[in-house]
C-alpha cells in the first residue's frame, strides 16, 4: 500500500480530491529498481502505469538512437490504463529507484466507482500526449504554409 501524499507529486493526479487519492494509493504496488535492472522490454504487454518516486529510469528503443530519461515525479505508460497494446520502449534503472505501479485492471475498477476522477486522469493524460506530440512535430513557418 502506498501513501496518498505521494500522489500529490504527480501532475496526473493533481485534480483529484484527497479521498480519491487515498483510494487510488491503496491500489498501488511498491516496486524497487536497481541500476541496470530492466523493468520491461520493448514489445512487452503494456498493462500498468509506473510512477517514479525516487531515482531515474532510462527509456530505450530499437527504433531510436537517443535514450530518454525519466525521473522523480514523472510517469511511464499512462495510456496503458486505457488502451491494450505493447510497450514502445524498454525501461532500465539508471540508478536505484523507488516506483509505484498502477495496474490497468485496478484502475478500471477504480474508474467504475469514481468516473469523475477517471475522467480527470484521462484528460491529464490526453493533455500530456498532445504536448509531447506537438513537441515532436517540425515547426512550420506560417508564410510557407500559405497563411
Amino acid at each position: 500500500m502506498s501513501d496518498a501524499s505521494e500522489l500529490k507529486r504527480f501532475a496526473l493526479f493533481a485534480d483529484l480530491v484527497d479521498a480519491e487519492r487515498d483510494e487510488l494509493a491503496s491500489l498501488l504496488e511498491e516496486r524497487e529498481a536497481s541500476a541496470g535492472e530492466t523493468l520491461f522490454d520493448e514489445g512487452d504487454e503494456a498493462d500498468a502505469l509506473l510512477l517514479v518516486l525516487e531515482g531515474r529510469l532510462e527509456l530505450k528503443s530499437r527504433c531510436r538512437t537517443e535514450t530518454l530519461s525519466v525521473g522523480a515525479g514523472e510517469t511511464i505508460g499512462g495510456l496503458s490504463l486505457f488502451a491494450v497494446g505493447t510497450r514502445g520502449v524498454a525501461a532500465v534503472g539508471a540508478e536505484e529507484s523507488a516506483l509505484r505501479v498502477l495496474r490497468r485492471e485496478d484502475f478500471l475498477r477504480f474508474a467504475e466507482d469514481h468516473p469523475r476522477a477517471a475522467f480527470r486522469i484521462a484528460a491529464a493524460l490526453a493533455s500530456d500526449v498532445a504536448q509531447h506530440a506537438r513537441a515532436t512535430l517540425p515547426s512550420v513557418d506560417p508564410s510557407e504554409a500559405g497563411e
